[in-house]
């Protein structure tokens, strides 16, 4: 049996074992290669909000802005360790835990405080 063969087999048994379990292993190749570059995308562009909204003063959608690029953060890393198990994703989900949850309790009590003021 020549080489291209013993390929062309191997490759039928993919695509038969691939039908057989209802997967598409290039949708699915889309799909993985999107949310990388969607999360790719995010952290950048959510960063530069960030940036702008300090150089423009207006800091409380910048926090805002923090918080949900905190909870994005922290959301990719629980995944990563959740999946891999490894110690440096462990820190990352209790640094932007920290940072996300500290951030958006502080947000929160101030904006209930200011909505309790402007009710009466």
């Amino acid at each position: 049996m020549n080489r291209s063969t013993e390929s062309g087999n191997r490759k039928e048994e993919i695509l038969a074992k691939s039908k057989q379990e209802g997967k598409d292993e290039g949708i699915e190749y889309a799909v993985t290669k999107g949310l990388k570059l969607g999360n790719y995308y995010t952290e950048v562009v959510g960063a530069l909000l960030v940036f702008l909204c300090l150089l423009s003063g207006q800091t409380l959608t910048m926090w805002a802005l923090f918080t949900l690029y905190g909870a994005h953060s922290f959301g990719d890393f629980l995944a990563k360790y959740r999946h891999f198990n490894q110690k440096r994703y462990l820190v990352g989900v209790i640094l932007f835990g920290a940072l996300f949850g500290g951030v958006f309790a502080i947000l929160f009590v101030r904006e209930l405080g200011t909505l309790q003021g402007w009710w009466g």
